[in-house]
């Protein structure tokens, strides 16, 4: 049987281009006035559910950061003392808000909309000055390292226009020089996350993440008493509702919120399972942005992303052809590369190569450069075919789990457990 692979060929070679171009944008500039912090008052949300092995840490370190703040860790039915470790701390700036069962431990969603309410009720309190415009509400994990440097990125973004609903802050992973899986982890945050997201400030399309999302409170109203869903990654569903709703969301692209990766591949697994079942029950929001007063290109980007999910399951079937191929139960051949076999019998093989790669080319650079990391260069082809063999593997295997558990009807949420903390530096 003979298969033509140039669908492949075609489908990888628009990716790469589209990372291109977004690698390209990614170097303009995006202004914002000197900030004044005065007049923005900031309402964290951090969902805990046992996080004892962080969440005094991550209390401690918000506490003196210079700002017009109020923390609300959201201990939801803990088992582990993580509301007792909050209340040793609490005081008019860390609040404790704890759920009990049967309430508790219904999703990430669930947790913020239920703190969200009660925030609401002291918001005339806490900043009885400020208009809902002035009120940000952001979202972090528990295990974040949120630096004075982030709020002041955040609050500059807010006020470079009046029409800019939410903003996204990078994210980089802690130890990411001292180990190999914490360092695949801060390529994807860095290199991927960083240049596109960087790039949508111009097409405001920027995708919201669990980790510094900020949304303005007057935004947030928009959206009704609970603006988080169930869906297992709320975080990209919040951004989507307000992209939804004709929000410009933008992102800061400096100073990175710094956040614990996983050393563990089991949980690794587990994590990116919920990333990627999340993503498709995210679907349901596409029909109503393109109804929305978004800009078309808005719209289409959005769109794009939300979809970009099923690229694991391509490149299954471009390994399991490619694997066939090898042992001859197929004949894989490209009309489209039967003319350069004039210049060498090598030369198709050398350019189907080259496309396969040719993300982790761009991702390496864009690493390098927001990272600020000199890649030697006699290191790149190793770390460029770990890369790829890390993120097939994570997102294929991811894929699989995620779709057994839509195909048995498992939409409950997955708790990724915390692992021993035993990185002592920061990859900022």
């Amino acid at each position: 049987m003979s298969v033509n692979v140039d669908i492949f060929l075609a489908f990888f070679g628009l990716m790469s281009l589209y990372y291109l171009v977004m690698y390209v944008w990614s170097f303009r500039t995006f202004k914002t006035p000197d900030p004044d912090l005065d007049v923005i008052g900031f309402v964290l949300l951090v969902p805990a559910l046992n996080e004892a092995k962080v969440i005094g840490d991550t209390c401690a370190q918000m506490s003196r950061l210079h700002a017009r703040l109020h923390v609300i860790v959201i201990d939801d039915g803990s088992d582990d003392g993580t509301g007792d470790v909050v209340r040793q701390v609490e005081g008019d700036r860390i609040h404790l808000f704890q759920r009990k069962a049967p309430e508790a431990r219904q999703g990430k969603g669930m947790a913020l909309n239920m703190a969200y309410a009660w925030a609401q009720t002291q918001m005339k309190t806490w900043f009885q000055d400020l208009s809902d415009d002035q009120i940000i509400v952001g979202v972090t994990d528990a295990d974040v390292h949120l630096s004075q440097n982030v709020l002041t990125e955040v609050a500059a973004t807010f006020q470079a226009a009046a029409d800019i609903g939410a903003v996204q802050a990078p994210v980089s992973i802690k130890g990411a020089n001292e180990n190999l899986w914490l360092l695949m982890q801060d390529i994807e945050f860095q290199a991927f996350f960083h240049f596109v997201q960087k790039a949508r400030n111009w097409i405001s399309s920027v995708a919201m993440g669990g980790n510094g999302q900020f949304t303005r409170y007057r935004a947030m109203k928009t959206l009704g008493d609970r603006p988080w869903s169930r869906a297992l990654t709320e975080d990209i569903d919040l951004g989507m509702a307000l992209t939804g709703q004709g929000q410009r969301i933008c992102f800061t692209g400096k100073t990175p919120v710094v956040q614990h990766g996983l050393t563990s591949f089991p949980r690794l697994l587990k994590q990116r399972s919920r990333w990627v079942q999340g993503h498709y029950q995210v679907w349901k929001r596409i029909g109503a942005l393109w109804r929305s007063r978004s800009r078309l290109i808005t719209k289409l980007d959005s769109t794009l992303y939300l979809l970009m999910i099923v690229t694991p399951l391509i490149l299954a079937a471009d390994y399991l052809l490619g694997f066939a191929s090898l042992f001859g139960w197929v004949n894989a051949y490209s009309k489209s590369m039967v003319w350069l076999d004039q210049f060498g019998s090598w030369i198709p093989a050398t350019v189907q190569l080259v496309v396969a790669f040719s993300i982790q080319l761009i991702f390496l650079p864009a690493y390098s450069r927001v990272a600020k990391i000199k890649i030697p260069w006699y290191t790149a082809p190793g770390l460029m075919a770990t890369f790829a063999i890390y993120t097939a593997s994570i997102w294929l295997l991811a894929s699989i789990i995620a779709f057994y558990r839509m195909a048995t009807g498992k939409w409950g949420w997955i708790k990724t457990e915390r692992e021993n903390i035993s990185t002592s530096t920061f990859s900022a």
